[in-house]
């Protein structure tokens, strides 16, 4: 009598059934067990606490606010990740996480000058854990003067509103936090970097050297030679730049070819004078050991240097 399934139907042993529901229910629980692991390291690692400092700020001179509205540029908490004048914005990188950048104008009552300086410097909040998308390892640099003009030129603006608060970690983020390829802010400051801007600026590339710093860092690296991460190239693709392409570059954030960056869509909203961008140019031509470029390149006509010096 002919099989009622058919003759070419397969009939699967009950065992053999049982065995393999077993081991997908095996394979199902320990990839459950995987992304268990890797949601509660990477939540512990957001949610700890971290040792910083609270040392008063040392400014050598007076407040200067447009001196602290530039560098507020320059850093990009204005025309940056906060917003054009602060409003708040956000600060994203693909695939990794999505981070609203609140009001400044709703965060920096809250904390005292020592404070904002240790949240800028070493990435620490009040409450002792760190921030989550801050670059304090660029910040790190900062010297007292600036920090304290920054920070009075943003108690001197007017209230606005406030932006929702949102903050999306993808699993990719959670793996990255999880194996150090991402890192919490207050993990990413490498603390044993000089603090360049309470060092002597006196020639173009210490002056230099200071700005790629506290601005280059974000998308190229700590040594300028390229952030896998964030998607950022060398900088000795821009050393190579006559001086006028360079000045193009910091200008309109875009390259000789023309091409839109959106990564440096804030470029043309710092400002950058032509001692800056002198400077800039002749610390990575001269860190990537190219020749350096007069100062008349620049438009020019003596080196005198523009910034207070550090003690």
């Amino acid at each position: 009598m002919a099989s009622p399934l058919g003759k070419d139907t397969v009939v699967i042993a009950p065992r053999f059934r049982s065995g393999l529901l077993y081991a997908l229910g095996a394979v199902a629980g320990i990839a459950a067990l995987a992304l268990g692991c890797v949601y509660g390291i990477s939540e512990w690692k957001m949610r700890r606490t971290y040792e910083a400092p609270l040392a008063p700020l040392r400014p050598q001179a007076a407040i200067d606010l447009a001196a602290g509205k530039h560098m507020a540029k320059v850093l990009g908490c204005w025309s940056g990740c906060h917003g054009k004048e602060g409003e708040g914005g956000v600060e994203y990188i693909v695939g990794i996480h999505r981070n609203t950048a609140p009001t400044l104008s709703q965060v920096v009552p809250t904390y005292t000058d020592d404070e904002l300086a240790r949240l800028i410097r070493y990435g620490v909040k009040r409450d002792g854990r760190s921030a989550i998308g801050m670059i304090s390892y660029t910040f790190w640099p900062l010297g007292d003067q600036d920090i304290a003009n920054i920070i009075a030129h943003l108690r001197s603006q007017p209230a606005k509103p406030p932006v929702p608060r949102t903050h999306q970690i993808e699993l990719r983020g959670r793996w990255a936090l999880v194996t150090g390829a991402w890192k919490v802010s207050a993990e990413q400051v490498d603390r044993s970097i000089p603090r360049w801007g309470e060092q002597p600026r006196n020639t173009a590339f210490e002056r230099g050297r200071y700005l790629a710093s506290i601005t280059c860092t974000e998308c190229h690296g700590l040594d300028f030679r390229g952030n896998p991460l964030e998607g950022g190239p060398s900088l000795v693709v821009v050393a190579v730049y006559q001086p006028g392409q360079f000045r193009y570059l910091l200008r309109t954030g875009k390259p000789i070819d023309g091409r839109d960056i959106p990564e440096m869509s804030w470029m043309p909203n710092v400002d950058f004078t032509d001692r800056e961008i002198a400077d800039l140019y002749n610390f990575l031509r001269e860190y990537h050991g190219l020749e350096t470029a007069p100062d008349s390149a620049f438009g020019l006509v003596s080196a005198s240097a523009t910034q207070t010096n550090g003690p």
